[in-house]
């Protein structure tokens, strides 16, 4: 149940999860532009189940993430070709973000 605190953990938790997945993905798809913009993400995570998050839920898991050492910031801007268009802030996984992935992977027995 998302309205206890453990609920709202839990849902928290999933959703970091989700992100990291996102950003794995991207890193292993992705030509030379790296990482997912948050509009990207919010776009991805609805098609993923994560239907009611707002592009603020976004930037607060980015930033619980990026605290943790789980995600990186990239504020480099250029043309992105495959986008057609000019990127700004985006974000990617770290390495330990994929560690915790991997546990998490352990932990369930699936991603």
């Amino acid at each position: 149940m998302p309205d206890t605190p453990e609920g709202q953990a839990r849902e928290f938790h999933l959703e970091m999860v989700e992100v990291l997945k996102l950003l794995n993905r991207i890193e292993e798809e992705q030509g030379k532009q790296d990482g997912l913009e948050r509009e990207e993400l919010l776009h991805l995570l609805a098609k993923a189940g994560f239907t009611t998050m707002t592009l603020d839920q976004v930037g607060e898991t980015l930033d619980t993430l990026i605290g943790n050492g789980y995600a990186r910031r990239l504020t480099d801007s250029e043309y992105a070709w495959d986008r057609g268009r000019v990127v700004g802030e985006r974000f990617a996984i770290t390495l330990d973000g994929k560690r915790l992935i991997l546990r998490e992977l352990e932990k369930v027995g699936r991603i």
